[in-house]
């Protein structure tokens, strides 16, 4: 919205310019006269800000008490009527009363009769043209921040839509893998499970943000991969190096769980062929690798992985995940966010 001060800077610079005006005038006419160049100059400024009093408070007090049914084009024709006749009317009281007019002040005009209504409705006309300009900026304004508020709620909508996404995904994926590790009677089960819920948890309280720290994610990662490597063992092998950045940046909610497990899913996972993930910085964006060995037949995807990932990262940072997948490797580079 158009501050206060601004519409003040407004209305004073065009008094000042009108009493200057007027009192130019007076001087072109008659030469200067020290007793009517100062009624000039005060005229012309009272006049200018009696005229921007009525449009700014007058008549929009009018208008919410009695013409608030109104539409439109007829306020907008009852504002010019209205103002164009109390513009009339002042000049008309002034020159009865010979308060800052005398007859005198405007002998020099070619018409002294009329002379002082035909400036005053002149320059009412210039003062509405003002305030329908400044109207317009002020709705168009408006309707910018409206917009932008509005994206930024549609922006988080879709943030938590997609972070419900992830908990059913997330949980059914984790409960396949305790049901394995359960039927096979695994010695690491119980630990698995103790594991699971800490993640979990992490999972529930996380998801009230938008992001969080890098620290924090991997954490939660420490705990999703020892149920991956409870399962896999040294068939599936991970290296990172974050630690530098851990306190500085942020990421979605479980980006790099998601990645992690998108690898396993659609690579081959085996002792003579072990799955190598690699989490590393790179130009100011976090890079998760992992060496290319696709499955023959993948498992139904129901595209949350990536997609969902590059939106989240698109509503958080206005930038998007690249994807580069040559013979040997598959990477995802994820941008930095840093606030």
């Amino acid at each position: 919205m158009l501050s206060k001060s601004f519409y003040w800077i407004i209305v004073l610079v065009s008094a000042v310019a009108t009493a200057i005006i007027f009192s130019l005038a007076t001087v072109f006419h008659l030469g200067f006269r020290y007793d009517i160049f100062p009624r000039e100059l005060i005229f012309g400024f009272t006049f200018t800000l009696t005229v921007w009093w009525y449009n700014l408070i007058g008549f929009p007090f009018v208008e919410k008490r009695l013409l608030y049914r109104w539409d439109t084009r007829l306020l907008h024709a009852a504002r010019v009527a209205t103002t164009l006749i109390f513009s009339y009317v002042l000049v008309w009281v002034d020159e009865r009363i010979q308060w800052l007019h005398i007859d005198l002040d405007l002998e020099g005009y070619a018409n002294p009769e009329y002379a002082n209504e035909f400036r005053a409705l002149i320059t009412a006309g210039i003062i509405l043209l003002m305030v329908f300009l400044l109207d317009t900026a002020r709705k168009f304004h408006n309707t910018r921040i409206e917009n932008e508020r509005l994206n930024l709620e549609n922006s988080i909508a879709q943030f938590e839509m997609l972070k419900q996404q992830i908990n059913p995904h997330f949980l059914f994926n984790s409960l396949n893998i305790l049901k394995t590790m359960v039927k096979n009677a695994e010695a690491n089960a119980e630990e698995y499970v103790i594991r699971l819920s800490e993640l979990y948890r992490s999972l529930l309280i996380s998801n009230q943000r938008q992001k969080i720290p890098l620290a924090e994610e991997l954490l939660a990662l420490d705990n999703y991969l020892f149920m991956l490597k409870a399962r896999f063992e040294d068939k599936l092998l991970v290296s990172r190096q974050l630690a530098a950045i851990g306190h500085s940046c942020f990421v979605p909610p479980f980006t790099l769980q998601m990645l992690v497990e998108n690898s396993i899913k659609h690579n081959v996972v085996s002792a003579d062929r072990p799955l190598h993930i690699e989490i590393f910085t790179e130009n100011n964006q976090i890079v998760v690798r992992n060496n290319l060995q696709p499955k023959r037949s993948i498992e139904e995807s129901n595209h949350i992985g990536l997609d969902n990932i590059n939106r989240r990262y698109r509503v958080l940072s206005g930038h998007e995940i690249e994807i580069d997948q040559s013979a040997t490797h598959f990477t995802v580079r994820l941008p930095l966010i840093t606030i």
